[in-house]
């Protein structure tokens, strides 16, 4: 199964329910976005939760990814509602019980997740002037250029696919939902 599981259509196919998921369970809470029915809320936290678990199944270099991109958000205090806490813990758990942390790539993106994530969220929730530092910062790059390069030193593709994936499936559902996100892209 786990074969399957780090096949690369499956691994973008996770990808974008793991980002589209991600985005949905932070809408509901934070930017209006009206629940699609009872429940809509805490379900888009346990998808989120179950398609990080099984990223996290997959291979030992997403789960790294992954991981440090979720306790990178417990740094940033962005786990900030019941969804999104279901979620973390079902990471959490499913990395503790399947995968063992791969130094390198753990620390790596744990510090680029954590040091760039704050900055992102420094320019995103405090300044807020619609410059272009909050613009690149907001399309978060930080998930794509640090997989990118790491996935060219060391041949491991799948976790380029992975940020990549994410943050796009990510911010397609943040452009298509936020008003605030439409907002930002309407001044250029």
């Amino acid at each position: 199964m786990i074969i399957y599981l780090s096949s690369i259509p499956i691994l973008i196919t996770l990808s974008l329910l793991y980002g589209s998921s991600m985005k949905m369970a932070d809408l509901f809470n934070e930017h209006g976005v009206r629940e699609w029915f009872k429940g809509a809320i805490i379900m888009m936290g346990i998808l989120w939760g179950l398609f990080g678990a099984l990223l996290i199944i997959s291979n030992i270099y997403v789960a790294n990814l992954v991981m440090a991109m979720v306790l990178a958000f417990i740094v940033r205090m962005r786990i900030d509602y019941w969804n999104h806490a279901i979620a973390t813990v079902i990471i959490i758990i499913t990395f503790l019980f399947t995968q063992t942390i791969e130094p390198t790539s753990f620390i790596t993106f744990f510090l680029v997740f954590s040091i760039f994530g704050a900055m992102k969220d420094y320019f995103g929730d405090k300044v807020r002037d619609h410059s272009f530092v909050h613009i690149i910062s907001e399309l978060a790059w930080y998930y794509v250029i640090p997989t990118l390069i790491y996935s060219y030193v060391t041949g491991i593709w799948e976790v380029f696919i992975v940020g990549t994936v994410y943050i796009i499936a990510y911010n397609l559902v943040k452009y298509y939902m936020e008003e605030d996100f439409k907002k930002l892209f309407r001044k250029y």
